[in-house]
């Protein structure tokens, strides 16, 4: 049995019921009852081989990088989709108690691994994300990302497209 000291245990006793102090969803519930994520990415480097086959590692991401979106279609059929920017690139989606995560192979050839962990970061209610992109070439690159990811509601269905002009003239 470990011994905790009473100033920890009431602390962490106070922190529990203090309002607005955590999130008060389960996040394993939520993250496996999940249809789509919006992820954002805080951290990150990019690495790639040179031809000697050492490892240059580049500066680190730039916080401003846009992030993605998880889709999942179909538990049963381990089916989702990684939305970045304007492509979107089926995947497998895998499940357990460590997370969610899905694996996608790009036109190129490059592959995406996406994790979102059933732990919200501090007191939010944001998922702990990462991220690795390995893209294919004569010199291979690859990308670690981190960052979170939110419930995300599902998008509007698109526009009906607008009718076309009407023809000018006589009939």
């Amino acid at each position: 049995m470990r011994c905790v000291p009473m100033g920890l245990a009431l602390a962490a006793a106070i922190l529990a019921a203090w309002p607005g102090s955590a999130p008060a969803g389960d996040p394993a519930r939520e993250l496996a009852e999940a249809k789509r994520l919006a992820c954002a990415y805080t951290h990150g480097i990019h690495a790639g081989f040179n031809p000697q086959g050492g490892v240059s590692i580049k500066p680190p991401l730039d916080p401003n990088t846009p992030g993605l979106t998880i889709d999942i279609l179909d538990r049963a059929k381990k089916q989702a989709v990684l939305e970045e920017d304007d492509r979107e690139t089926p995947g497998v989606l895998g499940e357990s108690p460590m997370g969610l995560s899905v694996v996608a192979r790009y036109a190129d050839g490059g592959l995406a691994l996406v994790t979102v962990f059933p732990v919200y970061s501090g007191a939010s209610d944001s998922f702990l994300m990462v991220a690795s992109h390995h893209e294919p070439g004569t010199m291979p690159r690859m990308r670690q990302r981190y960052g979170l990811c939110r419930l995300a509601e599902m998008p509007p269905p698109a526009a009906p497209a607008p009718p076309p002009p009407a023809k000018k003239g006589h009939p």
